[in-house]
């Protein structure tokens, strides 16, 4: 806790109290008791305030003592302030339009109001999200969106209804977006309780909790990722100078029950202030643009190919670890064991006890490595990308029906031996 005020004014009257003794010699005694007087004022002023901050700092003690004993956690200070802030907003005369303006005309909508989000429990899900379950049991994830190009409401709206209009069954959909004209603008998604792609590769590691994430798990999430991107490519219009995902990781890649990928935080480049963009997104991270600074479709076709590295090899990618967390050059370790000759120890030992996909294993580590060629004109289109994966998939799909095929014919039970 810290005093949310300098004394300043207490040092600036006793500085200028001094002076007055000083010159007290001169004639100017006159002084000194008018600034005694003023020396008073400021320590009764400053105490004033020292009683509101503690009586204010007790009562937020007692409702963060009274979240915990309910199961609530509380979010971040930052998010608390800025959703304080919003609720004001919405509520103060004059203030932003507040609209939340639902675009996910797919399933059932949650009945739910701005008023009832802002009353809601709040669970910290990560830097500027947290998942929102509201009196009746809705489940939303509420993503703040800050750091924004300096947009006008209507340009900020147009940007948004397109990243809405973008539907595949692998990308995850807005569900609704707050603006007001302020600075206070949300994003709202469905909350998928299964969490994302990077703690089904990376949580629990070496526990008894932990679940093998087998081969052809990750290969349902490398062909779905493809497509979502194939489809956001082929949406993003003509231009080659942006990534149309821009942000693609594994954490960025929810999982639903089937643990099939929906990919989330898409088309943010449009909205994210450029510098801002160019600290935290992926695109950013290229060779291209750490040589060129340029960004294009080809940007997101490398984020692939390192999500695939990271799919094969278990190992984080050190453009995309967490805070805290080591992550390591996938592109440069990977060409590395491959010239090496040591391919066989870079996959994930969760995934080479299928013996038999060992070459399917290393077709898809080939394509990761055209993913992350160095120049982008030398990496393949995302379409060919989807292709090649699809065919990956229909190969161990062959193999599955070909071992249980092997299976029934040496399974007792399924067929007879005629004697004579």
């Amino acid at each position: 806790m810290h005093i949310p005020f300098p004394p300043t004014p207490l040092l600036l009257t006793t500085l200028l109290f001094a002076a007055a003794s000083c010159n007290a010699a001169d004639g100017t005694s006159h002084l000194v008791p008018i600034l005694v007087v003023g020396n008073v004022v400021v320590l009764v002023v400053i105490l004033f305030l020292l009683i509101i901050y503690y009586k204010k700092y007790a009562q937020l003690k007692r409702a963060a003592a009274a979240a915990k004993a309910q199961g609530v956690v509380v979010p971040p200070r930052r998010d608390r302030e800025q959703h304080d802030s919003t609720i004001m907003e919405r509520r103060s005369p004059g203030g932003g339009d507040g609209k939340l303006v639902f675009v996910d005309d797919g399933g059932s909508r949650p009945e739910l109001e701005l008023d009832d989000l802002l009353r809601a429990s709040a669970e910290g899900l990560g830097k500027g999200s947290y998942k929102a379950l509201t009196e009746s049991g809705e489940a939303v994830v509420v993503k703040r969106l800050v750091d924004l190009k300096p947009l006008s409401s209507e340009e900020f709206v147009r940007e948004v209804r397109g990243i809405a209009a973008i539907r595949h069954p692998n990308l995850l959909p807005l569900l609704a977006y707050y603006h007001s004209k302020g600075e206070h603008r949300l994003f709202l998604y469905r909350f998928l309780p299964h969490g994302n792609l990077f703690n089904r590769l990376h949580g629990g590691r070496g526990t008894r909790e932990r679940v093998p994430f087998r081969w052809s798990s990750r290969l349902v999430a490398a062909c779905g990722v493809a497509r979502a991107l194939e489809h956001l490519h082929r949406h993003s219009g003509p231009s080659d100078t942006t990534a149309p995902h821009g942000n693609l990781k594994s954490s960025n890649v929810l999982l639903d029950e089937k643990e099939e990928p929906l990919v989330c935080d898409y088309g943010l480049t449009s909205l994210v202030a450029a510098p801002i963009a160019a600290q935290r997104m992926v695109c950013f991270k290229t060779p291209e643009y750490q040589l060129h600074k340029r960004i294009s479709k080809k940007s997101d076709v490398w984020s692939y190919g390192c999500l695939v590295f990271e799919l094969l090899t278990g190992r984080i990618p050190e453009h995309s670890a967490p805070p805290g967390t080591n992550g390591v050059e996938l592109c440069a370790w990977v060409n590395r064991a491959v010239r090496e000759e040591w391919t066989a120890e870079i996959f994930d030992p969760e995934i080479v006890v299928n013996r038999g996909a060992n070459q399917l294993m290393l077709r898809l580590l080939q394509l990761g490595m055209k993913c992350c060629e160095k120049l982008p004109e030398k990496r393949p289109e995302i379409e060919q990308v989807v292709e090649e994966v699809e065919k990956v998939s229909a190969a161990v799909d062959t193999e599955d029906e070909e071992l249980a095929y092997s299976s029934s014919l040496t399974d007792d039970s399924s067929y007879s031996v005629k004697t004579f």
